[in-house]
C-alpha cells in the first residue's frame, strides 16, 4: 500500500497538465462548416463548440406531441402517486376536511451522488499536497400535496457539511487513510405553500388578497447569487408575488426570520444569532432589480456580533451592444459591533459585474466578470464548504463543495480587485461542455498576496443518469508564496 501511495503522489503533480490536454482534445472534436464555404482564418479553433445555424420562426403549424411521440422519461428513484413529469390523467385526490383544500399526494425521491478523485496543493504557505477519493450524496424526498404545497426532506449521509468531515480515503495529505462520516442528520426539512391555496374556504370567490406564499423549516437561502447569503438555516418566511407597481411587470417582496444554524463564515453554526431579512425584486422594462437587506442580531458570548447587510443588483440585456447580457451588483456589510477577523464580520463593499455574450454561429458563451472590494466585505451567512463572496465570479473562485478541495484562488475580499474571464463551449448536442478560464486577484492595499490562474472544466453526459467531469488548474502567487496546482475527476450520478 505504501508503494501505491508513493505512485499516486508522484503522478498527481502531472495529472493537471495531462487532464488539460485530454479535455481540450475531447472538447474540440466538433464538426466544421459545410464543404464549399470559405472559412475565416480562425475557423479551425473558433467557436470551440458545435456550429449552430440560426433558424427563422416557422410559419408552419406544428401540432402538440401526443402519447407515444414524447421522448422516454427516466424515472426517479421513488415515485408514489402521480409520476414526476409523466403524461396522462392526474389523480383526483381528496378534499381535506375543514380547510377545504384538495390534495393529490405524490411522493418523489431522488439522489445525487458525487464521487471524485482529486489532488491539489493550494496551501500556498506549506506547499502541502492532498490526494484523496471523496464522496458526497444528497438524498432528497419530496411529498407534493398540491401544485403549491409540499414537504421536502434532504439528507447527506456521507458527510457532515465541513471540509474535513467527508467520507473519504486520503492517499497523501494531513490525514492519511480512511475517514467514515456516515450519518442520518437532517440537512433540509421544510414545508412550503400558499395561504390562499391551503385555505380556499377563506376566500371562495377568490377576490381577497390572501395569496401569500410561506415556508417554515430548515432550508437553503441564496440571494444576490450567494454574495450576501448562501446558507441553510432554520427559518420562517413569507412572500407576496405579482404585486402591481408602475412600470413593472412583476413586483415581489418577501420577509424572513431565521433563528438557528446561521453560519457566520466561521465554520460553526451559531444558535444565538437571529437573522431578519427583507428581499425585494422588480421586473421592469429594461432591467430586473433586486434590493436585499439583512440584519443579524447575535448576542453570543463567544465572539459574535450584530451586523447589517445590503445588496443591490441590476440585470439586463444591452441590445445597443449586440445583445450583451450584464449583471451589476453592489453588496455591503456593516459591523454594528466590533469587526471580527477571519472574514467573519467586517466593514466593506463589493462591486461585481457579469458581462457575457453568445459567440456568433454557435451556442458558446464568452464572459468577463470583474470585481473590486473596498474594505473587508463579509457575507451574512455561508456554509462551511462553500466559496466566499467571489464564488460566483468564475470556476477558479468557486469551491467544488466536496471534501477538502477548496477554491483555486482565495474567494474572500479585503481591499482586492480582479476578474475572471473565459469561454463555455457546448458540443455533442449540449451533452458536453467545456469551460476555459483565466483569473486574477490583486491585493491593492499590500496586506496580502496576488494570484493569477488558469483552469478548465469539462463535463460529459453519459446516458440519462451519469455525468463525468474533469477539471484542473494552475495558479501563480506573489509575495514569495508557492504556486498552486491541482486536478479533479468526478462521476456524478443522478437518479
Amino acid at each position: 500500500m505504501k508503494v501505491f501511495h508513493q505512485l499516486v503522489y508522484g503522478l498527481s503533480g502531472r495529472f493537471a497538465s495531462l487532464a488539460m490536454v485530454v479535455a481540450v482534445g475531447l472538447a474540440t472534436s466538433s464538426p466544421t462548416l459545410a464543404a464549399g464555404k470559405e472559412k475565416p482564418w480562425y475557423d479551425s479553433f473558433w467557436p470551440i463548440g458545435d456550429r449552430v445555424e440560426v433558424h427563422k420562426l416557422s410559419e408552419e403549424y406544428i401540432p402538440f406531441k401526443s402519447a407515444g411521440e414524447i421522448p422516454f422519461r427516466p424515472k426517479l428513484l421513488l415515485e408514489l402517486g402521480d409520476p414526476f413529469l409523466d403524461i396522462g390523467n392526474l389523480d383526483s385526490g381528496f378534499e381535506v376536511p375543514i380547510i377545504g383544500a384538495v390534495w393529490q399526494p405524490r411522493l418523489w425521491a431522488y439522489v445525487v451522488n458525487r464521487t471524485a478523485i482529486q489532488t491539489f496543493d493550494n496551501d500556498v504557505a506549506t506547499r502541502k499536497r492532498d490526494t484523496e477519493i471523496a464522496n458526497r450524496m444528497d438524498l432528497n424526498v419530496n411529498l407534493q400535496l398540491t401544485g403549491t404545497e409540499k414537504i421536502f426532506l434532504g439528507l447527506r449521509p456521507f458527510d457532515n457539511n465541513l471540509p474535513g468531515r467527508f467520507t473519504r480515503y486520503t492517499f497523501s495529505g494531513a490525514d492519511d487513510g480512511f475517514l467514515n462520516e456516515l450519518n442520518t442528520d437532517i440537512e433540509t426539512l421544510f414545508f412550503e405553500g400558499d395561504i390562499g391555496s391551503l385555505f380556499p374556504k377563506l376566500d371562495v370567490p377568490g377576490i381577497k388578497p390572501i395569496d401569500f406564499g410561506f415556508t417554515v423549516g430548515r432550508q437553503p437561502i441564496n440571494f444576490q447569487e450567494g454574495i450576501i447569503i448562501n446558507d441553510t438555516v432554520d427559518a420562517i418566511g413569507f412572500v407576496r408575488n405579482n404585486l402591481v407597481f408602475p412600470n413593472t411587470s412583476n413586483l415581489r417582496i418577501s420577509g424572513m426570520w431565521a433563528w438557528d444554524r446561521l453560519d457566520r463564515n466561521d465554520r460553526s453554526r451559531s444558535s444565538d444569532a437571529n437573522m431578519f431579512a427583507l428581499f425585494g425584486f422588480a421586473d421592469a422594462n429594461v432591467s430586473s432589480y433586486n434590493v436585499d437587506m439583512i440584519y443579524v442580531d447575535d448576542n453570543a458570548n463567544d465572539g459574535g456580533g450584530d451586523a447589517f447587510y445590503l445588496g443591490l443588483s441590476s440585470i439586463q440585456r444591452l441590445r445597443a451592444l449586440g445583445g450583451i447580457s450584464t449583471a451589476f451588483r453592489l453588496n455591503s456589510s456593516f459591523a454594528l459591533d466590533d469587526e471580527i477577523s477571519g472574514n467573519v464580520i467586517g466593514n466593506g463593499s463589493l462591486l461585481t459585474a457579469e458581462i457575457s455574450s453568445l459567440v456568433h454561429g454557435s451556442d458558446d458563451l464568452v464572459y468577463f466578470n470583474p470585481f473590486i472590494s473596498f474594505g473587508n466585505y463579509t457575507q451574512a451567512g455561508r456554509e462551511a464548504i462553500l466559496g466566499g463572496p467571489l464564488a460566483n465570479t468564475g470556476i477558479l473562485f468557486a469551491s467544488p463543495n466536496l471534501s477538502t478541495h477548496g477554491a483555486e484562488i482565495n474567494p474572500f475580499t479585503d481591499d482586492v480587485l480582479g476578474f475572471a474571464a473565459g469561454v463555455q463551449a457546448f458540443m455533442d448536442h449540449h451533452r458536453r461542455n467545456l469551460i476555459l478560464e483565466v483569473a486574477a486577484k490583486h491585493d491593492y492595499d499590500g496586506s496580502s498576496f496576488d494570484s493569477y490562474g488558469a483552469g478548465f472544466q469539462l463535463q460529459q453526459a453519459v446516458g440519462q443518469h451519469i455525468q463525468l467531469q474533469l477539471e484542473g488548474f494552475y495558479a501563480v502567487n506573489t509575495d514569495d508564496r508557492n504556486d498552486s496546482a491541482g486536478a479533479r475527476a468526478e462521476v456524478l450520478l443522478v437518479y
